[in-house]
């Protein structure tokens, strides 16, 4: 990912909708899906400027790992001492075996993304978990996921096959992002259509559209720790190193 995102991402996810809705979300499948408590070793792989992290932390025995100098710096800035830079590489000279390692849209920036998920298999203990968000469907590439350096977007069925291949048990996978998708759909189809783009840059909503815009998304975490969605802009999926 480019480096002047990061600095971006640090300024707006405490306010912006889609980064506050999807930790609402991320929370409410830890706490339906997962029976962790405080001591439970927890990863987060491409924490970013930690705030997920901060969460985490709060709740487990939790660390973050980036390979990004910037990012290490932002999550120092939230008071995170826990992160280092690096990537699952870096994790296994420690010799920890982790409860839970997370993927919030990480996998799709990577080329390999097979091998990095046959790592963190490795670096999980027996019973251990992975949980990963990536976004979802190909035919919805943007300017976006330009700018985010994205390598593809998936299917529930691509991501499945893709973790069953290293040993992973999928325990539940969903897309959600769901109510907002008729939107975006037509948005960008309505873009290609007419041969025009957005620019694709971040930025925080007008106050009233921002709320309404979280609101919605975040009314999914009501629903998808009980039932999987048929699509979605995002995937969610929880899977195990089986023990």
């Amino acid at each position: 990912m480019k480096e002047e995102l990061y600095e971006t991402f640090y300024k707006i996810e405490n306010r912006h909708w889609w980064f506050l809705a999807r930790k609402s979300v991320i929370a409410s499948l830890l706490d339906r899906w997962l029976s962790l408590n405080k001591g439970s070793l927890v990863c987060d792989v491409g924490c970013g400027t930690g705030s997920i992290l901060e969460y985490l932390s709060a709740r487990y025995t939790a660390c973050g790992v980036d390979n990004s100098s910037l990012a290490v710096q932002f999550c120092s800035m939230r008071g995170l001492t826990n992160v280092s830079k690096g990537t699952v590489d870096d994790l296994a000279h420690g010799g920890q075996r982790f409860d839970l390692i997370t993927f919030f849209d990480v996998i799709e920036h990577i080329e390999d993304d097979v091998e990095v998920l046959k790592k963190a298999f490795g670096l999980l203990r027996n019973g251990g978990h992975v949980l990963i968000t990536v976004p979802a469907f190909q035919f919805l590439w943007s300017k976006h996921d330009e700018i985010n350096e994205h390598k593809r977007r998936y299917t529930t069925k691509e991501l499945a096959q893709k973790l069953q291949s290293v040993g992973f048990e999928v325990r539940r996978i969903s897309y959600y992002n769901t109510i907002l998708f008729p939107a975006a759909v037509l948005s960008r189809v309505f873009s290609k259509a007419l041969r025009c783009s957005t620019s694709g840059e971040l930025k925080v909503p007008p106050a009233v559209v921002n709320k309404i815009l979280f609101s919605l998304f975040s009314l999914e975490r009501f629903f998808l720790p009980h039932v999987p969605f048929p699509f979605g802009l995002s995937i969610v999926c929880l899977a195990m190193k089986p023990g």
